[in-house]
């Protein structure tokens, strides 16, 4: 045997031994999730093996479990889950101080239940700044949240100087975005829009009576929520018509509307760059007459909250639907044509269509109602991928986060979902979830369970 015989064994064991022993790039206190299907939403190709490293709130590294270095002491999360971005709320509520600070707390755990970890809460109170800040240092269970100010009406905003003073004391308060309600004449909201946009300060919402689509598209807004007068708009905007209750949001009109102006309604949309949170669910729960409210107050999440609350939305649904104005064929018509709009404004601008259900609001529990708000729109034609987009990509672009916030990428925000089932093969999929991690902490099925019974104990 020559020389080189005897050591080329030698040499091939210390280098299988030095990989062996080879440091993790990684510090101890990482949290890993080992051996998982991902779904990273770059595109609609589900990953399996891989490894997810997550370290001080952002995701570090993401690659193929078998070359993952994992450090000694790490907490590492392995089994059968399918991987995904947490979801947005992008037109939610937060309780006010009125109702005690443990009961907008409470809301808000609801939301990181059914692994929503970012809320856009469309209605502001002081007490939202305070929990924004606790949420953020991850004192309370609760999503990143996005306050907007106490809404701008006619109430609140009467007249033009009234209308410029408040928008800048809710940018000074700190609020993220101005809410505009109903109510403002033409000239108060131009002063309004004026002064937020010197101020670099979005305002969202609903759209004045006396502003209309194509007036706030040109303000322009930041979203339209509701599809807020889009349907005056389908209907050729008809004067001497009254504004009708908000909740309406333009079904008298539904006999009048000519379906061919839906793309041209979308395309105006996204010619300007406005986002669209259409909260379809609110409208179904309300208007659909094959959905009586004791079907809906069956569905998940409903026992959870207080069942004077859930006895209201009864009384008023029901109410809704006893009116003459009320019509079952109608209300059908009405909601197709939501569905469809909805649909256009995702083929004419996929980046600007989002997820948002108005919870709580009637029979929209904070959470769960996201989930049905994706499968409706997966009725309006979207495909499951498109539908979860709304709910992830489509927040970051919103934001200015594109490389921040919504994907399972290097460098992104630890917020995620781990479900044990494939969410695009199954939608809506809010009782497969198996732990939601929020700005990196990771929060289990089991701990899950314990959070919505003291939750249930608390409100009941």
């Amino acid at each position: 045997m020559n020389r080189s015989e005897f050591f080329l064994p030698i040499l091939i064991f210390l280098l299988l031994f030095s990989a062996c022993e080879q440091e993790s790039p990684f510090p101890e206190d990482s949290l890993i999730l080992s051996n998982v299907n991902l779904l990273t939403m770059e595109d609609e190709e589900i990953l399996t093996g891989q490894t997810v490293v997550i370290v001080d709130g952002l995701i570090e590294w993401v690659g193929a479990s078998d070359e993952a270095i994992l450090p000694d002491g790490a907490t590492v999360i392995e089994g059968d889950y399918y991987v995904m971005p947490g979801l947005a709320e992008m037109h939610g509520h937060i309780p006010g101080a009125g109702q005690g600070r443990q009961y907008a707390e409470d809301m808000l755990a609801l939301y990181v239940a059914q692994g929503v970890t970012f809320v856009r809460s469309m209605a502001g109170n002081p007490l939202h700044l305070e929990l924004r800040e606790a949420a953020e240092r991850g004192e309370i269970i609760s999503p990143r949240i996005m306050s907007a100010s106490p809404s701008l009406s006619g109430g609140s905003a009467p007249d033009v100087e009234t209308a410029r003073a408040r928008v800048n004391e809710h940018y000074e308060a700190g609020h993220d975005l101005l809410k505009v309600a109903t109510g403002m004449s033409l000239e108060v909201f131009n002063a309004m829009a004026d002064e937020a946009n010197a101020l670099g300060i979005e305002f969202s919402g609903h759209i004045p009576f006396s502003v209309g689509l194509l007036h706030a598209l040109e303000a322009p807004y930041g979203t339209i929520d509701h599809l807020d007068r889009y349907m005056e708009f389908l209907a050729g905007d008809p004067e001497d018509r009254e504004d009708p209750p908000t909740i309406w949001f333009g079904y008298d009109l539904t006999p009048q509307v000519d379906e061919a102006r839906i793309t041209e309604a979308a395309r105006l949309t996204v010619e300007t760059g406005v986002g669209n949170s259409p909260t379809n669910t609110l409208l179904e729960n309300v208007f659909n007459p094959d959905l009586s409210t004791e079907t809906m107050r069956q569905w998940p999440g409903m026992d959870i909250l207080p069942s004077d609350m859930v006895q209201n939305w009864s009384e008023r649904v029901n109410e809704i639907r006893s009116v003459p104005e009320y019509d079952p064929e109608q209300a059908r018509r009405f909601l197709e044509i939501r569905k469809q709009l909805t649909r256009a404004l995702y083929e004419e601008g996929p980046d600007l269509l989002l997820l948002g259900a108005d919870a709580p609001q009637i029979f929209n529990p904070p959470g769960f109602s996201v989930h049905r708000e994706l499968e409706i729109k997966i009725d309006a034609g979207l495909t499951p991928f498109e539908a979860l987009r709304t709910g992830t990509v489509n927040v970051g672009h919103y934001l200015g986060e594109e490389n921040l916030t919504g994907k399972v990428l290097p460098g992104f925000s630890a917020d995620l979902l781990l479900l044990s089932v494939n969410p695009l093969e199954t939608l809506p999929f809010g009782h497969a979830i198996e732990g939601v991690i929020r700005q990196g902490e990771y929060l289990s099925r089991e701990e899950i369970d314990e959070l919505l019974e003291e939750i249930r104990h608390r409100l009941n």
